[in-house]
C-alpha cells in the first residue's frame, strides 16, 4: 500500500527568521552575500549576490542575462530556444563587456569607405582595427572611425587612403588595469592590443572600464565577459545544444526538467560531465534521494523545487510535488551529510519565492542560491513584453514553460497533439528596471543577516534560528488594522 508520510508538507511562508545576537562585527557593511553557486574543479564558482534569473522565455534574455550579471548575479538562457537563438543570444552577451576584445569587425585597407558604413548602421559601432590581412588577427595597419570621413562624399575612397595610422597601442599587455592606463594616459576611448610583432591580440574599450567602475561586483570570466549559463533539456538531441553552447562560451549548464528524479536526468549528468569541463547544474528534486542520485553523478549543483512556480499548476493535475521549505530542508541535511566526507553541493531554491522575506527563509534553510521567474520578470530588462492594461498600468507578459504559449512540449516529453498544461500565462505589473530595484533588495537581504547575527551566507547555514509561524501571526506580521498608503514591496 501506499507510504504516507507523518510530516506536514511547509511553504517558505510558514517560517520567520529569530534574531541573533549581534554587535560591531555584524553591521551591514560588515555582511557578504557572496555565494558558491556550483562546483568548479577543485574549488567553486560563486557570485556576489545569491541570484539567478530563471531559464524561462519570459525572464532571460540578453538584457536580463546582462543586466543581473551587472549586479552579481546570473542569468540561465533557456532551452525551449531554438539552438541557434540560444547560441546567438549568448554569444551576444560574452561579447557586451569583454574587457579584453577579441572579435569585433576589422577591415583591410582596401576595402571601400561605403562597406565602412554599412557596417557602422548595422551595428551602430563608430570605430574599427585595420589590418594587413582584413581579419582580426592580421597584423594592425591603422585604426578608421566615422570622425575620419565625410559619409556623403567619401564613399568610393578607400580605407587605407584616410585611415589613422598612428595608433597607439599597448604591447603584449594581458593585464586589464594596466590596459586601462594606458588607455586613460593616451585620452583615448580605444585602446588596441599588439604583439610585439604588430599583430592585433586584443582591443580594449574605454565605455568597458565606465561598465566596470559602475557595476564592480559584476559576475564576469577571467577574460571580464559577463557569466551566463544555458540550460539543456535531457532529450538525447539536446547533446548537439550543449556542444554549442559550450563551444560559444556557456560558464554552466543547467540540465533544466520539471522532474529531475529520472533515469533520463541520470543520463545527461554522466554525458555531460564525461564531455565537458564547465560546471553542469542538475534538477530539479525534492527528495534527498533525488539530491544524492544527482550528486553522485557528479552534479556540481542542484536545483530544488517542483510544482511551486507562481504560475504553475502541476500539483493541481498531477498532484505532484512539495513545500518548498519542506524540500529544501530534508535535502540540506543529505547535503551537509556528503559535506561531513568531503563534497559540498551547493543547493539553489527554484520556485515559492515571492518576496525577500522568501529569500532570506530559503536561504535560512540551506539554499545557498535562488532562481526565481516571477520575480524577475516583472522588470523592464526581462523577456515580456511590456504592454499597458485595461486600468492605464503598464504590465509585463509572463508565462510559465509549462503553459501552451511557451509550447515547450520537449520538457514534459509531449507533443503538438497531446499536450496539457502544467502552466498559465499571464500579465505581472511592471516594476522598473532591474538595476534601479535589485539594490533595495540586496539591503534587505543584507539586513536580515545582519539581524540574524551572521555576516555570510555560510555563517546563516551555521547560526539561523527558525520558527513556525501560526496564520494569526501571519497576519500580525503583515500591514494591519490600518490602510497602507502605498504598496512598500511590488513583489
Amino acid at each position: 500500500m501506499a507510504t504516507i508520510l507523518p510530516t506536514l508538507s511547509l511553504s517558505l511562508k510558514d517560517f520567520r527568521l529569530l534574531p541573533g545576537f549581534t554587535d560591531e562585527t555584524h553591521h551591514v557593511s560588515k555582511v557578504s552575500l557572496e555565494t558558491r553557486l556550483s562546483r568548479r574543479g577543485d574549488g567553486y564558482l560563486s557570485i556576489a549576490v545569491p541570484f539567478l534569473s530563471a531559464a524561462m522565455q519570459a525572464v532571460t534574455g540578453v538584457d536580463m542575462a546582462i543586466a543581473i550579471a551587472h549586479l552579481g548575479g546570473a542569468g540561465v538562457l533557456p532551452a525551449s530556444r531554438t539552438i541557434e537563438e540560444q547560441c546567438r543570444q549568448l554569444e551576444t552577451i560574452k561579447r557586451y563587456k569583454a574587457g579584453f576584445q577579441t572579435d569585433i569587425v576589422t577591415f583591410s585597407g582596401d576595402k571601400k569607405i561605403s562597406e565602412v558604413l554599412g557596417v557602422m548602421k548595422k551595428t551602430g559601432y563608430s570605430i574599427f582595427p585595420v589590418t594587413d590581412t582584413g581579419l582580426f588577427h592580421g597584423k594592425l595597419t591603422g585604426v578608421i572611425t566615422d570622425k575620419d570621413f565625410d559619409p556623403r562624399y567619401d564613399g568610393d575612397l578607400r580605407v587605407e587612403d584616410i585611415m589613422r595610422k598612428d595608433v597607439q597601442c599597448g604591447v603584449g599587455i594581458d593585464d586589464l588595469k594596466e590596459a586601462n592606463k594606458i588607455m586613460i594616459g593616451y585620452g583615448r576611448g580605444f585602446l588596441p592590443i599588439v604583439s610585439r610583432e604588430g599583430t592585433l591580440e586584443a582591443v580594449v574599450f574605454k565605455k568597458d572600464l565606465d561598465k566596470h567602475i559602475r557595476h564592480p561586483h559584476a559576475t564576469v570570466d577571467e577574460k571580464k565577459r559577463i557569466r551566463v549559463g544555458a540550460a539543456v533539456s535531457t532529450h538525447p538531441e539536446d547533446a548537439e545544444r550543449a556542444e554549442e553552447l559550450v563551444a560559444r562560451g556557456a560558464d554552466f549548464l543547467v540540465i533544466d526538467s520539471s522532474d529531475g528524479h529520472t533515469v533520463y536526468q541520470a543520463e545527461t549528468i554522466s554525458r555531460l560531465k564525461k564531455r565537458f569541463n564547465v560546471p553542469v547544474i542538475a534538477g530539479n528534486v525534492v527528495t534527498r534521494e533525488g539530491f544524492r542520485m544527482c550528486a553522485e553523478l557528479g552534479a556540481d549543483a542542484v536545483k530544488i523545487g517542483m510544482g511551486i512556480g507562481s504560475g504553475c499548476i502541476t500539483q493541481e493535475v498531477k498532484a505532484t510535488g512539495r513545500g518548498q521549505a519542506t524540500a529544501i530542508m530534508e535535502i540540506a541535511e543529505e547535503r551537509d551529510a556528503m559535506a561531513a566526507s568531503g563534497r559540498y553541493v551547493p543547493l539553489i531554491a527554484d520556485g515559492g519565492i515571492s518576496s525577500t522575506a522568501d529569500i532570506v527563509i530559503a536561504l535560512a534553510l540551506g539554499a545557498d542560491t535562488v532562481m526565481m521567474g516571477n520575480f524577475f520578470a516583472r522588470f523592464t530588462e526581462s523577456g515580456g513584453k511590456l504592454i499597458r492594461g485595461g486600468n492605464g498600468k503598464t504590465m509585463k507578459e509572463y508565462w510559465m514553460e509549462g503553459s501552451g504559449k511557451a509550447a515547450n512540449h520537449r520538457r514534459y516529453g509531449t507533443s503538438a497533439a497531446v499536450f496539457f498544461e502544467e502552466g498559465i500565462a499571464g500579465h505581472l505589473p511592471h516594476a522598473g528596471s532591474i538595476y534601479t530595484k535589485l539594490p533595495g533588495y540586496i539591503a534587505r537581504i543584507t539586513s536580515a543577516l545582519s539581524t540574524a547575527g551572521a555576516v555570510s551566507i555560510r555563517e546563516l547555514h551555521e547560526k539561523a534560528v527558525l520558527e513556525r509561524i501560526s496564520e494569526s501571526a501571519k497576519t500580525d506580521s503583515g500591514v494591519h488594522d490600518m490602510t497602507a498608503a502605498a504598496k512598500l514591496c511590488p513583489e
